[in-house]
């Protein structure tokens, strides 16, 4: 499972212990996320079993992307994880485990 949490684009990388205190936006599965990746919706360089982070300039230009997969159910969970992030003005971190 890859988990994403919403995190200010100005905030430092949160120490491990720290992730509690950040808003959880939702997860993906491995197979979801690499039919996102073939979709072209997620770039191939985030690597699914590493920590990475999204800013909010990425998600905006994502958001507008998946606006061409209308009921795509991968699309829709990954539309939910961004929407949260963007209603609160903040990017995303990704913590794969």
């Amino acid at each position: 499972m890859l988990d994403f949490y919403v995190i200010p684009d100005s905030a430092e990388k949160p120490k491990p212990e720290d992730l509690e205190n950040l808003e959880y936006a939702g997860g993906l599965e491995l197979s979801t996320y690499n039919r996102l990746v073939r979709k072209g919706l997620i770039d191939s360089g985030f690597d699914f079993y590493s920590d990475f982070r999204w800013g909010s300039q990425l998600l905006r230009h994502m958001e507008s992307s998946i606006q061409d997969f209308e009921n795509d159910t991968d699309v829709g969970l990954l539309k939910r994880i961004i929407e949260k992030a963007m209603s609160r003005r903040s990017g995303l971190m990704a913590i794969g485990d």
